[in-house]
């Protein structure tokens, strides 16, 4: 079994990377911290499970994925999408980085999940176990999504030149 002090240093490493997934799924700070603080102890409660210590990245992200899921689901019920609040950007963020936000809202959920994973440097089979899809599907997700946010920057681009 894993020491809670290894634990506790592998979950520090994941954090950064967990909160962009939940937030990818959730869409506002506070889910996201309780979907995380609910995947910590649900991984800690089963960290006995776990076969393999070199695939704790995977495993853990999974499980967050799951609750941030589950989260939704009840968040869904409870609030009309209509009536959640649109969170405000962090001050100091850029235009750039307010049009890439944007753009990435615009691309399917898998798509925006498989693409950042990617960005934090998991590799291919990593993505297809917290995703739960086979490699090429993961292949072709990323693929889709730097081709469409290509295209809607783009637009967004010319657009603003238009103008």
């Amino acid at each position: 079994m894993i020491s809670t002090d290894a634990f506790a240093q592998e979950i520090r490493a994941l954090t950064d990377t967990a909160f962009a997934v939940s937030y990818l799924i959730l869409g506002n700070r506070a889910d996201c911290e309780d979907a995380m603080s609910e995947a910590i102890l649900r991984a800690y409660e089963g960290r006995d499970k776990l076969k393999r210590w070199d695939s704790f990245r995977a495993w853990f992200l999974r499980i967050l994925r799951n609750e941030a899921y589950t989260l939704l689901r009840k968040r869904r019920r409870l609030t009309p999408v209509e009536e959640l609040p649109e969170e405000a950007a962090p001050e100091g963020d850029s235009a750039c980085r307010l049009d890439l936000r944007s753009a990435l809202r615009q691309l399917p959920e898998n798509q925006r999940i498989s693409l950042l994973l990617q960005q934090e440097g998991y590799d291919l089979g990593e993505i297809a176990e917290i995703t739960d899809a086979p490699v090429g599907t993961v292949k072709s997700r990323i693929s889709r999504a730097k081709k469409a946010l290509r295209a809607i920057l783009e637009e967004e681009y010319n657009g603003k030149q238009a103008i």
